[in-house]
């Protein structure tokens, strides 16, 4: 039985639909960081920063965007996320650093990697999109003609 590529370290990334479930990862991490940030933030923990109602915004757009398969954004929402936990890092004047955040933290910049490989994979096996041929307003006639004029 095929484990979920969802909760995989590093899935394996073999096909369309694997990539878009892998991906899934990105949006998470994205969207919980929004709302953790959100939270913390309306709730004035720490002091209250207009700064950090931003930054839920832009976790906000981060999600939306890999949630629509974009390796861009993949790559922004983990130099992001990266650049916030150096900040906090160096800026430990508000809270002291505890190992439970910054393993969620690892399983975040993982969700992140994983996203990008995964978008990465999705840019690099383009599938061409094929049409039915009832859709294509071509009917099912034969209509090819040989040299003389004659149908086929």
């Amino acid at each position: 039985m095929r484990k979920s590529a969802f909760w995989d370290l590093l899935p394996e990334i073999d096909s369309r639909v694997s990539a878009i479930q892998v991906t899934r990862q990105g949006v998470l991490a994205a969207a919980l960081s929004c709302a953790i940030t959100a939270v913390v933030s309306i709730l004035s923990v720490g002091g209250f920063n207009p700064y950090n109602l931003l930054d839920a915004v832009i976790f906000c757009v981060v999600a939306w965007r890999i949630y629509r398969l974009s390796l861009t954004w993949s790559v922004f929402g983990l130099i992001w996320f990266l650049i916030e936990k150096i900040y906090q890092l160096v800026d430990n004047t508000r809270t002291r650093p505890n190992v439970f955040g910054w393993i969620i933290a690892a399983a975040f910049v993982m969700c992140y990697v994983n996203s990008i490989r995964a978008t990465w994979f999705l840019r690099k096996n383009k599938e061409p999109i094929v049409e039915p041929a009832d859709q294509t307003g071509i009917s099912n006639q034969n209509t090819t003609k040989e040299p003389n004029g004659d149908s086929l």
